[in-house]
């Protein structure tokens, strides 16, 4: 894609996206669109609005996209007013939960081929631009703040080393930077940017603040504040958009990635800047995108997740069927194991391993569609190999992470799947295993282990996820456009909302856009004050 169109693919999306907010548009025009607000709050110019506070950049959401995005507006709006807003008590999207990896770079040539490999298709040159030649900055940015290196694990670009798309030139070109666990200082990324904010007086920081509207005025078309938690705040130079992902909407998962997923990180992302942003006219991309799915393990009735993050990786130690019994997909979900499955020179097409939700199928990359619930089934062997974590419990079917039989056919009356489909599937498998070759999926050969020897376990997997890309289309200076390519003025956007990651997802990329769009965002923002 060239330039800020949608393709007939996302156009699409939004009209689902329009259906799912629950706007009538037949017969309207943007402008029309622009009024629907609830309350009628962008029908008036900002002279004849009442405000219950003003500010000069007004930030929405206090992740690492908003932390960064009001840092910046302190450190660079030679005195400007911040209002940095979160829904919950605490931030509890995906920021304090992630890993924390943010990607940066050295220059910009490799960084730019590596990154148009992996999302020329679906973003436009200019903003993939912005973002490597910002992200270049997000280390001496960091540590300019006042962190220290011995704080951090950096990982400096090395020539010959791997990233998750090895196949793709380049992808030694990226670094990473990451907070230490141990020790007296911050542990976090998220940690230490919310210290920092908290030091600066221009910011006045509102927990249990939810975003309700975006209020655009109707005269001149600028946005010029919010609608939270009951009360209007006035935003003299813009409104940054830093709410996430819609992970814990499930109508919005389901419309638009065609799955019923389970989140790992927090239970603020509910799409809210996703339907402000509709309400007023914003186009959207990327809705299909994110960090999905994968088939994660959890316990028999479904309320938690085995205790590590990434609990697919004992899938090795064993098969996973759906509820008809059958293996369905390549079922080793190996995300962190991509370097062994992802060498520089090798032929993606007939690589496998899964890579941040993302598998090759039939020959590309893709997410997936997966079913709500399958079956992890492993034998006696497997779970003392560790197929049910040992830090887990030490008796799985005691403590209702597992069902067990002693014969398959015992099992599959368990689990409620066709007897003769799970016993003609395990024996397959096992012919497999012998053979050394998995004819079906390909699962690589130092990954197949029999299930041979009673008695029999099965693990309930659910479709997981760590985030969702999708949201308003974003532009090389984080303006957020309307569908016609245009800038809704004194709107912006940073982060996962709206990411720039619409196809295959590089891990850290997330973050990496957390800090590169906060920045760039804000300084947009701040010279619309000048």
């Amino acid at each position: 894609m060239g330039d800020n169109k949608m393709t007939n693919g996302m156009a699409t999306s939004r009209r689902n996206f329009i259906k799912g907010a629950g706007i009538t548009l037949a017969g309207a025009t943007a402008l029309s669109i622009m009024g629907c607000a609830s309350g009628n709050s962008s029908s008036a110019s900002s002279s004849s609005q009442k405000w219950d506070g003003e500010y000069d950049v007004i930030v929405v959401g206090a992740g690492i996209a908003g932390v960064t995005a009001a840092i910046t507006v302190a450190d660079e709006g030679n005195g400007a007013s911040c209002l940095l807003i979160e829904k919950d008590v605490a931030p509890n999207g995906n920021s304090p939960f992630c890993a924390g990896w943010q990607m940066y770079f050295e220059e910009e040539e490799g960084p730019l081929n590596y990154l148009n490999h992996l999302i020329g298709n679906c973003t436009p040159q200019d903003v993939i631009k912005a973002y490597v030649n910002e992200t270049m900055h997000n280390l001496e940015w960091v540590l300019a703040l006042g962190a220290q290196e011995e704080w951090m694990n950096i990982y400096r670009p090395e020539p010959g080393d791997t990233n998750e798309y090895a196949e793709y030139p380049d992808s030694d070109t990226v670094g990473y930077l990451l907070f230490k666990t141990e020790g007296d200082q911050p542990h976090h990324l998220h940690e230490f940017l919310m210290s920092e904010m908290q030091k600066r007086d221009s910011i006045d920081y509102k927990t249990s603040t939810p975003l309700e509207e975006v209020i655009r005025d109707n005269e001149t078309g600028e946005v010029i504040g919010i609608v939270a938690n009951g009360k209007r705040y006035h935003a003299k130079g813009g409104v940054i958009m830093c709410t996430g992902g819609f992970e814990s909407d499930q109508g919005m998962l389901k419309e638009y990635t065609g799955v019923n997923g389970w989140p790992y990180a927090g239970k603020a992302n509910t799409g809210d800047g996703h339907r402000a942003c509709m309400k007023i006219g914003a186009d959207f991309w990327h809705m299909h995108g994110g960090a999905t799915y994968w088939m994660s393990l959890r316990n028999i009735e479904n309320t938690k997740f085995v205790s590590t993050l990434y609990s697919f990786t004992s899938k090795q130690h064993g098969i996973t069927v759906g509820v008809n019994g059958r293996r369905y997909y390549q079922d080793f979900d190996a995300c962190s194991n991509f370097k062994k499955y992802a060498l520089p020179g090798t032929d993606i097409t007939r690589n496998v391993g899964y890579r941040h939700g993302i598998t090759q199928f039939g020959g590309g990359m893709a997410h997936l569609p997966m079913p709500d619930k399958a079956w992890f089934i492993f034998d006696q062997a497997g779970l003392d190999a560790g197929a049910c974590p040992k830090e887990t419990s030490a008796d799985p079917v005691g403590d209702g992470w597992a069902v067990s039989g002693e014969t398959i056919e015992e099992l599959a009356g368990k689990i409620e799947v066709p007897v003769d489909e799970l016993a003609k599937t395990v024996a397959q498998w096992n012919e497999f295993c012998e053979r050394g070759e998995d004819l079906a999926f390909y699962r690589p050969a130092d990954t197949m282990t029999p299930v041979a020897q009673g008695p029999f376990y099965a693990m309930l997997c659910v479709p997981a996820l760590l985030n969702t890309d999708g949201g308003p289309v974003r532009s090389a200076d984080g303006s957020i456009l309307d569908p016609d390519g245009n800038p809704i003025p004194g709107l912006y956007s940073a982060g996962e909302f709206g990411s720039i990651w619409g196809e295959l997802y590089q891990g850290g990329g997330n973050v990496g856009e957390c800090g590169a769009f906060g920045r760039i965002s804000a300084r947009s923002a701040l010279s619309r004050l000048a």
